[in-house]
């Protein structure tokens, strides 16, 4: 089949072939690419967001817990003003109005607030804190169906923590009128007690880098059919034309019409052709007018 082809059909279904397998090398190393930009930039946001709790986190130890603990009398109950966990949960909230896709948690398997009850993903993450196989996880994780890429830290008990997770009899009676005694009790110093959770959705990123490759890909097919277009003016004016107007000074020739020239303006291959046609040309002239002698 290839061989019945013409020279122009040649290079076309070559140059097809060229496309075909460069653009599937395009995709799928754009792919590859992309994939690995889609994690730099979910760390990126996961980065950030922790970033804004870590820091609300200082400034809610250095200077709003010494603030109230100045103005509130002891007996007063105002987690608020000194529970890391609570502030950083509200803080997340208001974000969480403005970005609802992303999730901020505090995860435990013994928590104090039943909202903050790990599930399974996160029951091994925090166990691996406490065999000290992480200093900070990262990695895709599922919830309701959406993949996220989450970042975690663990959460350890420090001495501020054990007046609100000692047992029910320590604790505050407005904090045991609202939890209650089943959950968030028995905490120790330097124990890991859970751990702080980020998911940022990846689906929003992905669909950009799938964008961006469809963009790519469509620059490279337009690009490339600009190169076909000019490669084939390229060989009919080049290739082609000329050997067809070979093929009909040689048919001419041949039906006895000597007075045709092979007119090739070209200094190439076809130029050699053409040059040896004349050549034989003018040795078919001296025979026939030897036969005619």
């Amino acid at each position: 089949m290839f061989k019945n082809m013409s020279i122009r059909k040649r290079i076309v279904v070559m140059l097809a072939v060229v496309y075909v397998i460069s653009l599937a090398l395009v995709v799928a190393g754009g792919s590859y690419f992309l994939k690995r930009d889609v994690v730099r930039e979910a760390q990126q946001k996961t980065d950030l967001f922790a970033s804004v709790m870590s820091n609300s986190a200082r400034y809610l130890h250095n200077v709003i817990r010494p603030k109230a603990e100045e103005l509130v009398s002891e007996d007063a109950y105002f987690p608020e003003g000194g529970v890391g966990v609570l502030m950083l949960t509200e803080v997340a909230r208001y974000i969480q109005e403005d970005y609802p896709e992303y999730i901020f948690r505090f995860a435990s398997p013994n928590p104090l607030n039943p909202e903050s009850l790990s599930n399974e993903l996160e029951d091994q993450v925090i166990s691996a804190f406490e065999e000290g196989e992480y200093e900070t996880w990262k990695g895709f994780a599922k919830r309701d169906g959406i993949e996220f890429y989450a970042v975690a830290k663990p959460l350890v008990a420090g001495s501020s923590c054990i007046g609100c997770h000692d047992t029910p009899d320590v604790a505050h009676p407005s904090q045991v009128e609202e939890y209650g005694t089943r959950s968030g009790y028995g905490y120790l110093e330097g124990d890991v007690v859970g751990a702080r959770f980020i998911y940022v959705p990846i689906a929003v990123i992905q669909q950009q880098a799938m964008k961006r490759i469809a963009y790519f890909s469509g620059a490279f097919s337009i690009f490339f059919l600009l190169v076909l277009f000019a490669v084939d003016r390229f060989v009919v004016s080049s290739v082609v034309k000329p050997i067809e107007h070979i093929v009909e000074v040689a048919e001419e020739i041949s039906r006895g019409k000597l007075e045709c020239e092979f007119d090739v303006k070209t200094n190439d291959e076809i130029k050699l052709l053409a040059d040896a046609f004349d050549r034989m040309k003018v040795s078919l002239a001296k025979a026939m007018d030897i036969l005619r002698q």
